[in-house]
Formats: C-alpha cells, structure tokens, sequence
C-alpha cells in the first residue's frame, strides 16, 4: 500500500482491504469532527465495496454520509468547497484497474500532513458505535458552475473528441461541451470498461488521434480514471505533453485574470517562467505533487498554480486541485477565438524523464555529493542544475519507490536526452 499527502492506494483485497478502508474513514471524520460528509467514487469494479466501507465507517460515527456514486475528482473538490464539507473520493487516480484507493478532502483542498498522520494511525480513534444515515446526493453543481464560469454557447462550433477511458469523466464531460456549444465526439465512454491504460500520459492515444484527424477535431481529450488527469491531442492528431498542454492553458488563464504570481512544481517546464515574464509576473516553484503546489500557492497569495507532468492547471478561484476539465475549456475558449493557429502562441520545450533502479539512501548520498559541485543548485526537491542554453536537469528521489526520477529539458530532445543521460551515469557512479 501507498500512503501519501496525494492519497492512499493499493491493490484491493491484496494490500488494500475494505477493513482498512473503514478504519481511515473513522480516523478521518473522528480528527474532522464534522457531522456531515461528502463521498465519491470513480468508476472501477472495487468502488462500489469500498464506498460502502468508508460510509459505514463515517456513518459508525453518527454522522451523515451524502453519496454522490460515480463524479470525478475535481467535481467532488468543488462540492467540498461550496458546501464546505470534508469529503472521501474512492479512487486509485491514473493507477491501473487492480488498484483503488482513498483521497481525502477538507475545505474545498488536500488534507495536510497532520491530518493525513492521524488518517493513517493503526487504530481507530473512535469506538464506532452511532448510527449515522448515508444518503444519495443530488448531482453536484460542478457542471453548471463551469457553464456559468465560461458561459452557454462560448465555444460554438469547437469540433472535440474525448477519450474519457471509461472513467469518472463519463459523468460531466459531453454534456458539459454541448452546452458551451462544441461538436463532440466520444470514446470509452463505458463506466469501468478499461480499453486502453488508465494513464493517459503512459498511453499513446492512438485511437483518440484517428478520431481527431477523421472527424476534422481541433482537439482531442483523453482523461484518467478519477478525471483529475487529462492529455491533449492537437488538431493533427499528435499527442502532446503535459508541460505544453499547461503552459496553453496558462497562457489563457494569465490574459484572462491578469495575475502576475504563478506556483509550479519544480519538474515543470521553464515555459512557464517565459510566458509569465512577458507579461511580468513572477513563477515560484514547489516541491512534486498537488498538495505541495497548493501550499505553496496559499502562502505566496497566487491563484494560478500547476504541475507539467499532468498537464494540472489549478485555479484556486475555482477549485484547489487540478482540474483538467477547467484547463480544456480554457484552451478550447482559445480555439475558439484564434483557431488552430494558438497552439504555436507558446513556448515549447523538450523534456526527457527516467526512471533510475538506485536505493534512495545511496542516491540521496549521491545526490549530496553531486551538490557540492554546483553551488548555485536548487535543492527543494531533489538537486535541480540550471545549465547554459536554456536547459536544466533534476534529480528526485521517489517518495514511494526505490528509483530516482532524472528530468532534463532543453530546446531539442536530442539534448534533453544527452543530458539526461549524462546525469543518471554521474549519479550511479556517485551512488556506489
């Protein structure tokens, strides 16, 4: 099992069992003390065992479950917002159909560590003996708020195919695009029925890109189990990546609200730091991970904030997630306006990233020696060497697996591949 600040995953009934899930949700709504909660699921065949295990967990404590069955990710952070309730979404994210998992939500964002420590205490701090009420929820308001945010009709005529890879999406994402008036076009849109992976940043997106390029699409959408995660393909078919699908969306949020402060996190592309100076502002970065972006962007007073991995844009305005729903409309508005010629309004560059075999205390020993050669090295997360030519590369121990993470990025990916390469030998050879 794998326990973090972004939530709990496992393979159900292997190291992941609806036990365990009981006892975090009592740990949970025990160290919230509220009354009232909201839970989720995404759509995989173990949502519906372990929903029923975190609603009797939370109902053991008196309280009242509102259950809204199968709605992504970041429409169950809006409802926590707006109703300001603490909220269980059951899903494994982008991980594989085996896995499931807990997120946990308070306040309308991520829990922060002290209350993600007593989540994940062995015991249960309550005797679990009230009789809650679990009920059905109505449908939640993500849909309208986002019409309402971008207005009916907006994207009139925006031909989009999406992938919603048989996961949460399903539930919000067609209706939601006809209604601001774009010409759709689905695909695994079966809840649970896993036809491809359900990573879309893992996958090639082969059939999203024949639709796009057989149906004339400006754009195609292809989403993650939980619809917190989504990738593009431009016009042409070709699927981009996270970090220039971010930097798009970006682009338009930044003409649209005017904001000069932008939170990342440290692996996302120097694009952003170009695009935010033209107009200037100023990018802070944070560690890896959602809930480090958002702590960074409460305490630097930002509102724009996300990760390039995932293509996560996050408007705290909105919603303190990433939101990828929020970033396709944001690009597609654009399309709308400038037509396909906006996806070359932005900076690009290649970025390389791998995956090193090294156990984390001989890489963090490596890591510390390959410090000392470069004194100006940013080391919030990891060893970040900024290098000539508009190039850097990072080197990031992996917070739940023995490897070490080495991204480059440079102007071309040749290069962005020779420095990575370079890096990972010098690190195995300072590791030993």
């Amino acid at each position: 099992m794998i326990a973090s600040l972004s939530g709990i995953r496992g393979i159900v009934n292997k190291d992941l069992t609806p036990a365990d899930v009981f006892r975090f949700a009592v740990n949970f709504g025990t160290a919230t003390g509220s009354k009232e909660f909201l839970l989720a699921r995404d759509s995989r065949s173990t949502g519906p065992t372990l929903s029923r295990a975190a609603a009797s967990g939370i109902m053991s404590l008196g309280a009242t479950v509102y259950d809204y069955g199968i709605i992504s990710t970041p429409a169950l952070f809006r409802e926590s917002r707006t109703r300001r309730l603490p909220a269980i979404m059951v899903t494994a994210s982008h991980n594989e159909p085996e896995f499931n998992g807990l997120k946990f939500l308070f306040e309308g964002a991520g829990i922060g560590r002290e209350l993600f420590d007593r989540v994940i205490a062995e015991r249960p701090r309550a005797a679990g003996l009230g009789q809650g009420g679990l009920k059905r929820a109505l449908r939640p308001a993500y849909v309208e708020d986002l019409v309402k945010r971008f207005g009916a009709g907006s994207c009139e005529g925006v031909r989009v195919a999406v992938d919603l890879g048989g996961g949460a999406a399903i539930s919000h994402t067609v209706p939601l695009l006809r209604r601001l008036g774009c010409d759709v076009s689905s695909l695994n849109d079966s809840y649970g029925v896993f036809s491809r992976r359900v990573d879309p940043v893992a996958d090639d997106l082969v059939l999203l890109g024949k639709v796009v390029q057989q149906k004339g699409c400006d754009i195609g959408l292809g989403f993650d189990c939980d619809g917190d995660r989504l990738v593009i393909v431009d016009s042409s078919g070709k699927k981009r990546s996270g970090d220039y699908m971010l930097t798009l969306a970006l682009s338009e949020m930044l003409a649209e609200t005017g904001e000069k402060k932008v939170v990342v996190s440290i692996d996302t592309t120097q694009a952003i730091d170009d695009l935010v100076g033209k107009s200037g502002g100023q990018v802070f970065r944070s560690k890896v991970g959602e809930a480090n972006v958002v702590g960074e962007m409460k305490e630097r007073g930002a509102r724009l904030g996300g990760e390039g991995s995932s293509g996560g844009l996050i408007d705290g305005s909105f919603n303190y997630c990433r939101d990828s729903m929020l970033a396709a409309l944001a690009i597609i508005r654009a399309l709308k306006r400038e037509g396909r010629r906006f996806y070359g309004s932005v900076p690009v560059y290649q970025q390389v990233r791998v995956a090193l075999a090294i156990p984390k205390a001989k890489a963090q020993k490596g890591i510390k020696r390959l410090a000392k050669k470069y004194d100006e090295a940013d080391l919030t997360d990891g060893l970040k060497v900024v290098l000539p030519n508009r190039s850097w590369v990072l080197l990031r121990p992996s917070g739940t697996e023995d490897v070490v993470r080495v991204s480059a990025e440079a102007s071309s990916a040749d290069m962005a591949t020779q420095l990575a390469k370079k890096f990972a030998k010098i690190l195995r050879e300072l590791s030993k």
